[in-house]
Parts: structure tokens; C-alpha cells; sequence
């Protein structure tokens, strides 16, 4: 078994020296670093946050739930705008996916349906 987590580390050693990770990590960094992206992000998740609220209420105050609604929809533009986080936000979908795509193909392999190389162009990708 100590084998097994030996590789899981190597692994994660190699996914940390992958060109995306050191992609992602750049933009997490530029991310900490950007007073205007945080808060802007901050701005949002508050909306969010209220909107969920007053929908766990039941929605009773409707004008409520419609102004927040309406600052919810501007915070989401502003976010949309955001060059820093429309980067990291792509950056943390590419390596979520390449982590994916690696814990099928491990899966797979386990289950002796070794077929899969990797490369997703001729076929549908993992299941």
C-alpha cells in the first residue's frame, strides 16, 4: 500500500511541475495580489450570499429579492469583466479537468480498460 501513496505523491510532484500548474499558481498569485479583483469577487460572493438568504426565507419580500437579484446580475459583470479572474477561474477548469481526466485514466487502468491514451481527440473523453 505504501507503494501506491509513494506514486500518489510522484504524481502530484509531476502535476506541480506541469506548465499549467505553474500557469495557475502565476495566476492565483496575480489573484492575491490585485486589490480590485479581490474585492471584486468579495462584492459578488456577498450577493450571492444574499440572494440565497432571502430565497431560504421563501422569498417573501419580493422587491427584496428583486433588488438584490438585480445587484447580484451587476456584481456578476463586473466579475465577467475582470481579466485577473476570468484568468484564473479558465486556469483552475483546465487543471480540474487534467486532474479528472488523470484520476479516470487511473480508474480505468485499475478496472483493466487500459485503452484510454490520454489524448481525448478521438473519442467522447472519460465517463
Amino acid at each position: 500500500m505504501n507503494d501506491i501513496f509513494t506514486k500518489a505523491r510522484e504524481l502530484g510532484d509531476m502535476l506541480a511541475d506541469s506548465e499549467l500548474f505553474k500557469k495557475l499558481e502565476k495566476a492565483r498569485n496575480d489573484f492575491d495580489n490585485d486589490m480590485e479583483a479581490r474585492e471584486t469577487l468579495f462584492g459578488y460572493n456577498e450577493c450571492h450570499r444574499r440572494v440565497e438568504k432571502l430565497i431560504s426565507e421563501g422569498g417573501k419580500d419580493q422587491e427584496a429579492l428583486k433588488e438584490a437579484n438585480a445587484a447580484l446580475r451587476e456584481a456578476a459583470e463586473k466579475l465577467d469583466k475582470n481579466e485577473i479572474i476570468k484568468e484564473l477561474i479558465t486556469l483552475e477548469q483546465r487543471f480540474n479537468n487534467m486532474t479528472n481526466q488523470v484520476i479516470n485514466i487511473i480508474k480505468a487502468t485499475a478496472f483493466g480498460d487500459d485503452a484510454c491514451s490520454g489524448d481525448c481527440s478521438g473519442c467522447s473523453g472519460c465517463h
